[in-house]
Formats: structure tokens, C-alpha cells, sequence
């Protein structure tokens, strides 16, 4: 099920399974891949265009401004042009993206009122 979707990265010598429910956002930083979880930051050193490709299958994630990807379903809202994430965190919304993820971010909401989705 929904719980059990993973993805794998390398993080300095170990493979590592992320939950996608785990991850709140990424950034791309120095080449290196920051994905931001509840628990802890794990870096990962791979382009932004495959990383992106693995994350962006999945419809709870979205690209909001260069090199940065949220995971709607930890978002809070969106207020003055940022994604407030949990835990406070803001991430800015791109001007010329803003009008395509406000959009998209209002249709993820209302597929997940209407799929009974939490």
C-alpha cells in the first residue's frame, strides 16, 4: 500500500530506503541531493534531472522552483508566495511557476478530499 512506497538512494557508501511519506522536501546543494525528512536531512549525490524523474512519478510531489521538489502531502498551506511545510519550514515558490503550482497544489487537495485520502 500507500505506506510501503520507498524510493533508494546512495548516501555516501550505504543504500538507503526513504518512505515517501517521510520526505518533507528536497533541494539540490554543492551536487548533491538534500532530501529533508521528519527525522534528518540525507544528502545524495546524483543529477537533479534523474533524481527529480524518480520523485515526480508520484502525484503528492511537486516542482516549485528550480532544483526543489515538496511533498504536498507534509505542506501546510501556501501564504505569500512560499509552501509552509511541516515544522514551519517555508520553501519560495518560483514568480513564473506560481500561478501552475497554485493550481496544481488546489487539485492535489480536492483528489485528496474526494479519494478519502488522509
Amino acid at each position: 500500500k500507500k505506506s510501503s512506497h520507498y524510493i533508494q538512494v546512495k548516501e555516501g557508501r550505504y543504500l538507503v530506503k526513504i518512505l515517501l511519506k517521510e520526505i518533507i522536501y528536497t533541494d539540490y546543494f554543492n551536487h548533491y541531493i538534500q532530501i529533508h525528512t521528519k527525522k534528518r536531512m540525507i544528502r545524495t549525490y546524483i543529477s537533479f534531472k534523474d533524481f527529480s524523474a524518480m520523485l515526480l512519478t508520484f502525484p503528492q510531489f511537486l516542482f516549485c522552483y528550480r532544483n526543489c521538489i515538496v511533498n504536498m502531502d507534509n505542506a501546510r498551506g501556501m501564504e505569500n508566495r512560499d509552501f509552509v511545510l511541516e515544522g514551519g519550514v517555508r520553501v519560495p515558490i518560483s514568480r513564473k511557476l506560481y500561478t501552475t503550482v497554485q493550481k496544481q497544489y488546489a487539485d492535489y487537495l480536492l483528489f485528496k478530499l474526494s479519494s478519502g485520502r488522509p
